[in-house]
């Protein structure tokens, strides 16, 4: 059984006062070496917390009545299986396992259902993955479906046991062979050297870029915590890309300070909320967290007022990249930004336990998308989504 499943037990069993997918959930004192940043749960008043439970607990509630009967939950096809993955994983944040439970049976279901889009190069994609690489086809999506699909089943590998673990290990290692394809794709820009893109084009237009590498280094992240054979090399060719991607210009810091892509690749490729966020979390997950850029970076998302819904583009996708990489900074920078990030998905949260699309830059996702980032992004404090434990 790998080491990593009694990471999950020994969680688990130290949540004070806990009952494990029920009502009495409590943020836990995450491990550090630095007490300083040790305590996740100082950021928030205990009455704020119970709001905080509530709010998840009716958001997966609702999230449960939207699946559908072969298991997925509702997105467009070429969303699929990224849209149901994120829903696995926001059950899991909340203590919630496969077959155990009030909705182990239905994520068991949800992921035979991502266990049934691997194609037979190794991708996880509902639909071929065909050229062009159009806007939201198949072509431009399947890496994030891929992606997303391996990280979610590296945190459940090791759950259970019998042929769906069986079936989950096949799976991954079929996957991390086509993700070092495309990760080792000859780009046409040397800088652009050892990040991942969208699943076309090949050849001498294939590229790399900040969001989609992201979720490729959080998949090896997972896959190397349930201990799949990951070459620290893979890692580290995707973290250099990662910094690369850090915008040096001071003129450029009003919306974060990493980029889309690298400026020898693409000198006008814009800085952003979520890009800035996932690469600092990314890098903390690798073990840069003393690179220069992730100082700068922590600073520049403390200095600002954390922005609503209708003031970010990918609100929720930024909050949720925000809030697990402040969490793993801690301390002072998650302390001042946490509440804004409680308030503001609180305040937007319908009567119905969802999270609308706030803007159209999401709401093609669907709410089912927009419900599992917000779920994610309130659980941090409580360390069971393995690859985020401090």
């Amino acid at each position: 059984m790998p080491r990593r499943f009694w990471s999950i037990a020994i969680a688990l069993l130290t949540i004070p006062l806990a009952e494990v997918g029920g009502q009495q959930l409590r943020p836990v004192v995450a491990k550090s070496s630095n007490p300083q940043s040790s305590n996740l749960s100082s950021a928030l008043p205990a009455g704020d917390w119970t709001r905080v439970v509530s709010s998840v607990d009716r958001g997966l509630e609702w999230l449960a009545g939207q699946q559908e009967r072969d298991g997925r939950f509702p997105a467009d096809d070429a969303f699929q299986p990224a849209v149901t993955s994120l829903a696995v994983m926001s059950f899991l944040s909340r203590g919630h396992v496969p077959d155990q439970g009030r909705y182990g049976a239905r994520l068991s279901k949800a992921i035979d259902f991502v266990l049934s889009t691997q194609r037979r190069r190794g991708e996880f994609s509902l639909l071929p993955v065909e050229p062009p690489a159009a806007h939201l086809s198949p072509g431009q999506t399947s890496t994030y479906n891929h992606s997303i699909a391996g990280l979610m089943l590296g945190e459940v590998y090791g759950m259970g046991s019998g042929d769906r673990s069986r079936r989950i290990e096949a799976a991954l290692n079929k996957a991390l062979i086509y993700h070092r394809e495309v990760q080792t794709r000859k780009k046409a820009n040397p800088a652009d050297i050892g990040g991942w893109r969208y699943g076309f084009p090949d050849g001498p237009e294939a590229a790399s870029d900040m969001s989609v590498t992201g979720w490729a280094l959080m998949f090896l992240r997972s896959a190397r915590n349930a201990e799949f054979n990951i070459p620290k090399q893979y890692y580290d060719e995707g973290l250099d890309f990662v910094e690369s991607c850090f915008e040096t210009d001071p003129k450029r810091h009003e919306n974060g300070v990493f980029r889309y892509r690298p400026a020898k690749s693409e000198p006008a490729a814009h800085t952003s909320l979520a890009n800035t966020s996932s690469a600092v979390l990314t890098l903390m997950l690798g073990g840069r967290q003393d690179s220069d850029s992730v100082a700068v970076a922590v600073k520049w998302l403390v200095d600002r007022r954390y922005p609503t819904p209708w003031q970010a583009g990918n609100f929720y996708l930024s909050t949720y990249y925000s809030s697990q990489a402040l969490a793993q900074v801690g301390g002072d920078a998650w302390n001042h930004v946490f509440p804004q990030i409680v308030k503001s998905l609180l305040d937007e949260q319908a009567a119905d336990g969802f999270w609308p699309s706030a803007e159209s830059s999401e709401r093609k996702f669907g709410s089912a998308y927009t419900t599992s980032l917000a779920v994610l992004s309130l659980t941090p404090p409580y360390q069971l989504l393995p690859i985020y434990q401090r």
